[in-house]
C-alpha cells in the first residue's frame, strides 16, 4: 500500500514539476529505501529532477480529515537547486503560519506556508534540514490548517540516507 501510494504521489509530483501536461516526462524509480522512494524525472528539454519522497506514518488529530500529505527533498541541478525540502498536506494550511519540523529531539526548523505547501525559507536551512534528517531515525511536522486546526504529522526517516544518495547519484 506505501509502494503505491508513493508512486501516486510521485506522479502527482510530475505535474508540479512541468507546466504543459502534454509533454510525457520520464520518470524513473531509482529505488525504494525503506520508507522512502527515490525517483529521476527526466523533462522533454532534457531537465533532470531527482527527487525523494514519503508518506507519513502517522497523523493527529485521528479525528480530522488530513488530505494525502507527503514530505520531498529534491534536487534540481539545471537550477543549481539542492535538497529543497517541500512538505505537502493535500490542504490549506493558515494563512502567513509556519510549519515546524522537528528532527528527533534536536533542533527545531520553521518553514514558511503557501497553500497547501511548506519550504525551508532559503538554501541554508534546506541543506540544515537536510542534515538533520539524515542523522535522525523521525520527524515531525506540525501546523495549522485553514480552519485554525493544529496538525502533526511522524515521518520516518529509515532509508533517509539511502534514498538522498541514490537522488544526489543520479542528478550530479
Amino acid at each position: 500500500m506505501k509502494r503505491f501510494f508513493c508512486l501516486f504521489l510521485s506522479s502527482l509530483m510530475g505535474v508540479v514539476f512541468t507546466t504543459n501536461l502534454a509533454l510525457a516526462d520520464s520518470r524513473q524509480l531509482l529505488g525504494t529505501y525503506r520508507d522512502w522512494d527515490a525517483f529521476m524525472l527526466k523533462k522533454n528539454n532534457g531537465e533532470k529532477v531527482c527527487y525523494m519522497i514519503s508518506i507519513p506514518k502517522s497523523s493527529h488529530p485521528k479525528s480530522l480529515k488530513h488530505g494525502n500529505p507527503f514530505l520531498t527533498v529534491s534536487h534540481k541541478p539545471a537550477r543549481k537547486i539542492q535538497n529543497e525540502v517541500n512538505f505537502v498536506v493535500g490542504y490549506n494550511f493558515k494563512r502567513n503560519s509556519r510549519v515546524t519540523m522537528k528532527v528527533d529531539k534536536s533542533k527545531t526548523y520553521r518553514l514558511f506556508t503557501e497553500g497547501d505547501g511548506a519550504w525551508g525559507d532559503d538554501v541554508k536551512s534546506d541543506n540544515a534540514m537536510t542534515q538533520s534528517m539524515k542523522r535522525g531515525s523521525n520527524l515531525v511536522m506540525s501546523g495549522a490548517s485553514g480552519r485554525g486546526n493544529a496538525t502533526s504529522y511522524r515521518f520516518s526517516l529509515s532509508g533517509f540516507t539511502a534514498a538522498h544518495n541514490a537522488i544526489t547519484k543520479a542528478c550530479r
